[in-house]
């Protein structure tokens, strides 16, 4: 079998038909979708039995525990997929890129541990779709790790395990599984599988798209535990990074660094009653943010230095804020032409 493509499914009843409509407008010949419910009280696992009685390739299958990890671990102990692509219930895929990616698995062309592509944001609220394009139009198929930096050098989400096509044999040979009962817990995995050394493609072909400003979706709310838990991920992902002789880890260790810099504004957004603890959550954060490779970094490490954590998060509080307002106005303004 060549693609297991998994979907965690959890009160996703508004969503989850587009989502599997759009991988069943897919050439899915040797391919298996593996829904991983967890007990939703919508209609969301209704609907999941209802597409796997009707297409043999879809199963539907019930995680042993709680959580998004767990959901994600359970389907991939089930996958019999020779790669693996990750989906959430509440995004979508363009089965023509797609098409051309599973054309490729097939004639071989395609072949390594990790295939990574571009990929399209799209606005609930205003409609607009936005390419995000970090490997670019124009640019052939890269092989070799030596072109992740370039990539990175526009300030995307990279961990996002959807971005991403993983070799099953890789995965077990390396034990890389989502930390439980975490959240955040892509920005661990994507640190395990690249200290694990991948054989790496990028490829343009933007398949996936990642659908944003949903009212309900877990990811839009700020907690105390999603805090802690992305602050404790960034610290283990950066400590990773620091300790790793691996050429890319600078680079890496850079963009978590920032990932938590740019955190730091949630601390103002909490409820009073969890401002303090919120704090002091960023008590290593010299630590964390020392010997960066990136000039930016350096210079918000000196900032916060001067100015305190609690002053700074204020200040990224209302830079956040107003490019959150700027970025809204446009989209709506784009939406309306």
């Amino acid at each position: 079998m060549l693609l297991s493509i998994i979907i965690p499914v959890y009160q996703v009843e508004d969503y989850l038909e587009c989502c599997l409509d759009s991988v069943l407008a897919c050439d899915l010949t040797d391919c298996e979708v593996l829904l991983s419910m967890g007990g939703s009280a919508d209609r969301s696992d209704q609907i999941s039995r209802r597409y796997a009685e009707k297409y043999p390739l879809i199963q539907a299958l019930t995680q042993r525990g709680t959580g998004l990890s767990d959901a994600r671990n359970c389907a991939m102990e089930a996958a019999r997929g020779d790669y693996l692509l990750f989906l959430d219930s509440d995004d979508y895929v363009l089965p023509q890129n797609l098409n051309n990616i599973l054309s490729r698995l097939r004639d071989g062309s395609l072949r390594a541990d990790v295939i990574v592509a571009d990929f399209y944001r799209f606005s609930r609220a205003s409609g607009r779709m936005e390419a995000v394009f970090q490997i670019g139009q124009d640019t052939p198929i890269r092989s070799g790790i030596d072109f992740l930096p370039k990539m990175l050098r526009r300030r995307q989400c990279f961990w996002n395990v959807w971005r991403y096509l993983y070799r099953r044999a890789f995965m077990e040979e390396h034990g890389i599984r989502f930390w439980e009962n975490m959240l955040s817990e892509d920005l661990d995995f994507t640190s395990s599988v690249f200290l694990a050394e991948p054989k790496m493609l990028f490829c343009h072909s933007p398949y996936y798209v990642y659908c944003v400003e949903r009212e309900d979706s877990l990811m839009g709310s700020s907690t105390l535990k999603r805090l802690s838990d992305t602050v404790t991920v960034l610290e283990r992902s950066v400590s990773r990074m620091k300790e790793s002789a691996l050429p890319y880890a600078p680079c890496l260790a850079a963009q978590f660094q920032f990932e938590y810099i740019l955190n730091l504004a949630i601390t103002a957004e909490l409820p009073a009653e969890d401002q303090a603890a919120a704090r002091l959550l960023y008590r290593s954060w010299k630590e964390t943010l020392a010997d960066s490779s990136d000039p930016l970094v350096r210079i918000a490490r000196w900032g916060i230095g001067v100015l305190g954590p609690e002053t700074s998060a204020r200040i990224l509080h209302r830079f956040k804020m107003l490019r959150r307002w700027r970025r809204h106005h446009l989209s709506r303004r784009k939406a309306k032409e």
